[in-house]
């Protein structure tokens, strides 16, 4: 696979994964729903694969690539952090 379509899917996949923690932080947050351990703790592993995965993936871009990955790499640690200070178990 082109290393340019790999930083496409890697891209798609961070946008993905936040939009899911912010879904599963919503659940949470609802009045009627709880989110389990299970469901909290896969999140949490979740956004912190794709954090290292982007973090390799910088240190063998370009300068462009590079802005891209760290803009989603932020996204993903503010997912990280909403979930962590958002979810009330």
């Amino acid at each position: 696979m082109s290393t340019y379509r790999k930083m496409e899917e890697v891209l798609k996949h961070a946008h993905e994964l936040a939009e899911f923690a912010n879904e599963q932080l919503a659940k949470a947050n609802r009045q009627e729903a709880q989110l389990s351990e299970v469901d909290y703790t896969n999140t949490q592993q979740l956004l912190e694969e794709m954090n290292l995965e982007l973090e390799k993936m910088i240190k063998f871009a370009n300068h462009e690539q590079r802005y891209n990955l760290h803009k989603a790499q932020q996204m993903i640690q503010d997912s990280q952090n909403e979930f962590v200070l958002g979810v009330r178990m």
